[in-house]
């Protein structure tokens, strides 16, 4: 049980870090970005590049990757998505989905469609009562959490953070009262676009590095972020939690009590094969969209 824990908490970890940049676009924006997912891929290409090919530190290459993903988030606003801010959501949507695949087919032409690996070398997991936890696993929480507590204080205790927050309450207003309304969206661009690629700096230390890694997680990042509330920082983080969570003790239960329970012949095991595990965040999803639409923590508009 301890190990299915530390397992979720991994999950989570790199499912908040993109989970809130799509709230934080949809809240300003009021657009569900498919290609955001598509930054993780592209600064965890940039920190192998930087620290495979160039040489330097992998701490130093992952930093640089980061902010330069930030400022492509930047630059695919001012050159995309500025020019559709009058445009229906649903225009919106399918540009996000067309420059998602543009970004993957150009990692993939650059890099090519085989995986690759940090060269950081093999480090000796921790056992803790029975678990297993690697260092680059136990970073990848404390990461994720650490940038979680930043994310807070600038929300909470900034100029920017109280700007942020009256541009996605109501942006119109905000403008009128001085608000500097472009300044906050490259904001939010930016720093949305810097924790994907947080998080696919660490999915790759934790995983390998593809092309379509980051599609490979659009469901679940999405996922976290209607169930938290879409719009709602906090409730992409507690979204991400659930689906983490929601995802390994899933696989991790005997269902084969409940099963004969209910005249279901199940014998004595009964596993979720790991192949259905993308179902599981489905289910969540629907079982949200059909019972509480706004999201555990949405506010009802």
């Amino acid at each position: 049980m301890l190990q299915v824990i530390l397992d979720s908490l991994i999950r989570a970890s790199e499912l908040s870090l993109l989970a809130v940049g799509v709230t934080m676009v949809f809240s300003v924006l009021r657009f569900p970005n498919f290609s955001h997912v598509e930054f993780a891929t592209v600064g965890a290409y940039v920190a192998f590049f930087l620290s495979a090919s160039v040489g330097l530190n992998f701490v130093l290459a992952a930093l640089i990757a980061i902010a330069f993903t930030g400022v492509i988030g930047i630059g695919c606003d001012r050159l995309v998505f500025s020019r559709l801010r009058n445009s229906a959501p649903i225009m919106l949507m399918i540009t996000g989905f067309a420059l998602g695949i543009a970004m993957r087919e150009t990692v993939r032409a650059i890099w090519g469609p085989s995986p690759f690996f940090f060269e950081i070398g093999v480090l000796r997991p921790w056992e803790v009562a029975g678990a297993r936890i690697t260092p680059f696993q136990l970073m990848i929480i404390l990461a994720a959490l650490t940038a979680m507590l930043a994310f807070h204080l600038l929300l909470t205790r900034t100029t920017l953070g109280v700007a942020m927050r009256a541009t996605a309450d109501n942006a119109p207003l905000s403008q009128a009262s001085g608000i500097p309304v472009e300044r906050v969206i490259r904001a939010v661009w930016f720093i949305g676009s810097s924790f994907a690629a947080l998080g696919g700096v660490l999915i790759g230390l934790n995983t390998q590095l593809k092309p379509d890694m980051g599609f490979g997680l659009v469901i679940e990042v999405f996922c976290a972020a209607i169930v938290g509330g879409i719009g709602h920082p906090y409730g992409a983080m507690l979204g991400a939690a659930l689906v983490g969570f929601a995802e390994n003790v899933g696989l991790a239960i005997n269902w084969a009590p409940l099963f004969n329970a209910l005249g279901i012949e199940a014998g004595t095991h009964s596993y979720i094969p790991t192949g259905y595990k993308a179902a599981i965040p489905f289910s969540i999803l629907i079982l949200t969209l059909l019972l509480r639409p706004r999201g555990i923590l949405g506010a009802r508009r």
